[in-house]
């Protein structure tokens, strides 16, 4: 798998854990930060995403917009000139 593949997979679980822990906060009595729900959907690589507050995962979203971007862009690839 590549950079750009990689970061997208992060990028989306991120977003959707954002999406999640926002439901959670408007429906539930506020609960522990140091729980861990666990849930099917998920991606099993990027579960540390779970224990971020909605604070630290905007700010992990946008840090990985802005490496896609410059991915993309071919900022971190001094060796793409090459080819």
């Amino acid at each position: 798998m590549d950079d750009d593949e990689l970061i997208r997979r992060e990028l989306r679980s991120a977003r959707e854990e954002l999406v999640r822990k926002r439901a959670r906060q408007s429906d539930d009595p506020p609960t522990s930060t140091s729980q861990l729900p666990l849930m099917p959907e998920r991606d099993d690589a990027f579960l540390r995403l779970a224990l971020m507050s909605v604070e630290d995962l905007e700010t992990h979203i946008d840090r990985l917009e802005r490496d896609l971007a410059d991915l993309e862009t071919d900022i971190d690839r001094p060796d793409a000139e090459l080819e």
